[in-house]
């Protein structure tokens, strides 16, 4: 019996697991579409607080974050928590942001390197969470 499961999930094929979220191989396009998410800024309890819950529910389609504070350095990584494929948008960090000072950052850049090797532009975010040109 084992056998048969066995060659039945081989014919389905590497991709099966993915395929049970309809969002599989669309994170690229998806965070194209929303660079304005990939960042956000709140002050709270006497802290900056940047936080990238946006990153991490799309983190099965990204390789690697690089972001700077109030510089396009990208001198920092943010490291993504394992993608889980059969719940590929469930925040698993307690802690999906970077406590500062406040005031410490007035812009966050961020670029991602996506699961195909490609990298997207630098997107800037000010303190009021838009993109900054």
């Amino acid at each position: 019996m084992k056998k048969i499961i066995l060659l039945f999930l081989c014919l389905l094929g590497p991709g099966f697991a993915l395929a049970q979220s309809p969002l599989a191989g669309q994170e690229k396009k998806l965070l194209s579409m929303t660079r304005g998410n990939w960042a956000y800024f709140r002050d709270y309890n006497g802290r900056q607080l940047i936080y990238f819950t946006h990153l991490e529910a799309y983190r099965c389609g990204i390789g690697q974050v690089r972001y700077s504070l109030n510089s396009d350095a990208l001198d920092k990584e943010w490291k993504l928590q394992p993608c889980d494929p059969s719940k590929p948008h469930n925040i698993t960090t307690d802690k999906p942001y970077i406590s500062l000072p406040l005031g410490a950052a007035k812009t966050v850049a961020v670029q991602l390197t996506f699961n195909d090797g490609s990298k997207s532009q630098v997107v800037r975010i000010g303190v009021d969470n838009k993109v900054v040109n």
